[in-house]
């Protein structure tokens, strides 16, 4: 038996091929710990000090594990050699920067993995690693914006050009479960911020003077305030603030937002003093806040401010082509997250994922694919495993009995009374699904009884 110059570990789920690597000329290597990707996952590998991993990637990762992007947090020195058949993607090249020591197609690894092993113990014995700790972990925590459609890349790109105007506020809109903090995180990322100057603000069921106070702080002293505290323009002075639903701020405080993106300075309350602030503003919203302004329920100045920049994020059912990249994502990252054995979908639970319509968007494929990593116990997700609601019954439904039985009034009717539960009776909401305006449509409502 013969030993490692280094502690190493060896993360594969195909140990079978590289048996001649460990059984080695004189027996199985010791100082090497062997783990499949599913007891990597569960194991607290990252409290462990490896001089040298080596992983494995039989299936090219799309969602980097936890494991993993703690380990990239260590301070220590160590190495990576990476195996597989694909290039290595922009995330784990951004989370291990200099740390990957070599990149390996499989047919390279079964054969040359001896010759790398001696090359890299002879550069660590002669000293030929710097240390390079100056990768800022925070900005990869979280997952980029999945998809290869135009629509997404066009974000993406979009994300680029807003990060180079640091302070300059902008507008993300789109329906709820799209992926608007996520995408509001990314631009504050992309600014090499760290994660803890990163703060959501809801705006809904809050008062005007809770939320002057929350935003703008407030000092001791008047009739009325017994303490002070500190505002979020001033704790996140060099972040990002986030204002979700952004449709709900009363209208004073919308005022002096306004007054604030002017200059960048602002009044706390009780106090005469002048602050200045860096921060961004980022506003959420699943409402078209437009019709907001018409009405004259929002600031049209401040309205024009955040729409200088806007992010539209689209429905996950206009998103066809990244539905399955979407799967393949969050089945990783669960598998890896409770430890199980799943690879894949098979072809026809992937047809009903891209059959189905989506009203909850990204979060409502999240969710769906989490509880099924967590009943499921084989290596393929199966159509039966999906929810019911999402499998087509036996019978056909309603709605298939409807067409081609029906008038084009009938038609309508169901498609006006649809729109309408979608949008929980807002009329401006389902005039612009419909593409009509509100007088058409409550004349359609009064015709097909809809009140």
């Amino acid at each position: 038996m013969i030993e490692f110059d280094q502690k190493t570990v060896f993360i594969s789920d195909r140990f079978s091929e590289f048996i001649g690597f460990l059984r080695g000329k004189n027996g199985f290597y010791q100082n090497i710990d062997l783990y499949s990707h599913t007891e990597a996952n569960r194991s607290s590998l990252f409290n462990n000090f490896y001089e040298l991993i080596i992983i494995d990637l039989h299936l090219p990762w799309l969602a980097i594990p936890h494991w993993i992007r703690e380990q990239a947090t260590h301070d220590y020195l160590f190495k990576i050699i990476l195996i597989g058949n694909e290039p290595v993607n922009a995330e784990l090249n951004l989370l291990f920067n200099k740390r990957i020591y070599r990149s390996l197609s499989f047919s390279e690894a079964r054969e040359n993995m001896p010759q790398v092993i001696s090359e890299f113990s002879a550069d660590m014995r002669q000293h030929k690693f710097e240390r390079d700790y100056t990768l800022p972990a925070e900005l990869i925590l979280q997952p980029g914006l999945i998809g290869k459609t135009e629509a997404i890349k066009r974000i993406r790109d979009f994300i680029e050009i807003v990060s180079k105007a640091p302070h300059t506020p902008c507008l993300i809109s789109g329906e709820t479960g799209t992926g608007k903090t996520m995408c509001a995180r990314r631009i504050h990322q992309a600014n090499d911020l760290h994660e803890d100057l990163f703060f959501v603000k809801d705006c809904e069921n809050t008062t005007t003077n809770e939320l002057m106070g929350d935003l703008f702080g407030v000092v001791a002293g008047t009739d009325s305030v017994i303490t002070s505290r500190t505002g979020l323009m001033e704790k996140y002075r060099s972040g990002t603030l986030v204002l979700k639903n952004i449709e709900y701020l009363p209208r004073l405080v919308q005022e002096k937002l306004l007054l604030f993106l002017e200059d960048h300075v602002y009044q706390k309350i009780g106090s005469n003093q002048i602050f200045e602030s860096e921060i961004r503003l980022i506003g959420l919203t699943n409402q078209n806040l437009e019709w907001f302004v018409r009405q004259q329920k929002f600031n049209a100045s401040l309205f024009f401010h955040l729409n200088a920049f806007e992010i539209h994020l689209p429905l996950l059912r206009e998103r066809g082509k990244d539905i399955e990249l979407l799967l393949r994502f969050y089945l990783q990252h669960y598998a890896q997250l409770y430890a199980r054995d799943i690879e894949k979908f098979s072809p026809g639970a992937v047809e009903l994922f891209k059959k189905y319509t989506w009203p909850g968007n990204i979060l409502e494929l999240k969710r769906t694919v989490e509880k099924i990593v967590q009943k499921v116990t084989r290596s393929t997700v199966a159509a039966t495993d999906l929810p019911e609601h999402m499998r087509p019954s036996d019978e056909k439904s309603a709605e298939e009995e409807l067409l081609g039985n029906c008038s084009i009034r009938d038609l309508e009717k169901r498609h006006i009374e649809k729109v309408l539960l979608r949008t929980k009776g807002n009329k401006s909401q389902a005039s612009e699904i419909l593409n009509i305006s509100r007088t058409t449509l409550r004349e359609k409502m009064r015709q097909y009884h809809l009140e």
